[in-house]
């Protein structure tokens, strides 16, 4: 069997009823996506645990355990949100990963990045994380020795779940695996971290103005339909497959 590099989307409709319409006009473009670059998708569509008990985002670090029970063999691995869509010419992003952990920098909201760090800091007081230095989870890829790191992902996640479920849904409210992980990282792989730049996760579209004249088209390589309410992203998806389609042809 020949090892495929393999691009993961999590689409359970736990706390996103719009999911399984916008998910459509993701997956057009991934698609295509993994045609041009030899890649395989494969899409969580069941939960593995109760999705109150534990949050999707915290489920897709399951991913070496999905791929094995399902005989898939692998090469290296891009977690993807499924809010997302790819450009018809965008690069094959495991050719610029160096075979090492890789994200895009998120700074746009420096207040919730910062309160973030600050709120989880306690699970990590020997880890210095710098807001600027801090990754958006929608575009990950993973190195082909990943799964070590991911099941420390998954340890941290069975070990804290109470005080992570409190910070998740009553105190902090400062998203769910993405700060936690952004510092796991940091200790697992120290500097041994790829940066890519923002075209390949174009976040906030709506603080940047992106959206005007459907700038995030011509100007970037992965569009991330976050930080909006959700009923409006199938709307806006759906607008920019229509209006992109043509490029998608085979």
């Amino acid at each position: 069997m020949n090892k495929k590099n393999i691009l993961f989307f999590t689409a359970l409709k736990a706390n996103d009823p719009n999911m399984m319409a916008y998910k459509e006009w993701s997956l057009k473009t991934w698609n295509y996506y993994a045609k041009k670059h030899n890649c395989e998708l494969f899409i969580l569509e069941e939960p593995l645990y109760d999705t109150e008990w534990m949050r999707p985002t915290w489920q897709r670090w399951y991913v070496y355990d999905l791929l094995e029970a399902n005989g898939i063999e692998y090469d290296q691995i891009a977690l993807i949100d499924i809010d997302t869509m790819v450009h018809w010419n965008t690069p094959d992003i495991f050719k610029l990963s160096n075979n090492q952990y890789t994200g895009v920098i998120d700074d746009l909201s420096i207040e919730w990045v910062y309160n973030s760090i600050q709120g989880y800091k306690k699970f990590f007081p020997d880890v210095e994380l710098d807001w600027t230095k801090y990754i958006n989870n929608g575009i990950l890829i993973l190195p082909r020795d990943g799964k070590e790191f991911c099941d420390k992902v998954k340890q941290f996640y069975l070990d804290n779940v109470d005080e992570l479920r409190d910070l998740q849904h009553n105190s902090l409210k400062k998203g769910t695996d993405q700060t936690p992980v952004n510092y796991l990282a940091l200790q697992h792989y120290g500097s041994n971290i790829n940066n890519l730049s923002k075209k390949f996760n174009m976040t906030h579209m709506y603080k940047t103005h992106a959206f005007i004249d459907a700038i995030y088209t011509k100007c970037s390589y992965i569009w991330h339909f976050n930080g909006l309410p959700r009923e409006q992203r199938d709307g806006l998806m759906r607008q920019t497959w229509e209006m992109i389609q043509n490029n998608y042809e085979d």
